[in-house]
């Protein structure tokens, strides 16, 4: 049944991707097209990571400030750490789109 699924999903996006054609030339060309999708999903990826990372890095050092507050610091550090994972992938996805 799991591959029934796989390959009803394969078809679907392989009718998709087939251009037609047509004698006159299209607007837009698909190298924009995968640029932009290239870009979302590069920063979504990075977000999603990124809400992750300060998810779980946010909660355990809220729980290591309330036992011992001087740990409140090192706390802060490692959630900005999980908060750069989003600025890398805005960088990407700007990079991108630049080409």
């Amino acid at each position: 049944m799991n591959h029934l699924k796989f390959l009803i999903m394969l078809l679907v996006l392989s009718i998709f991707s087939v251009t037609p054609a047509f004698a006159q030339e299209e607007t837009s060309d698909l190298s924009d097209i995968s640029k932009f999708l290239g870009a979302a999903a590069a920063f979504s990826t990075a977000a999603i990571g990124a809400g992750l990372a300060v998810g779980k890095a946010g909660s355990a050092g809220l729980a290591a400030a309330a036992e011992k507050p001087e740990l409140k610091t090192t706390a802060i550090i490692i959630t900005a750490l999980g908060e750069a994972i989003a600025i890398y992938g805005i960088v990407v996805a700007i990079l991108i789109l630049g080409n």
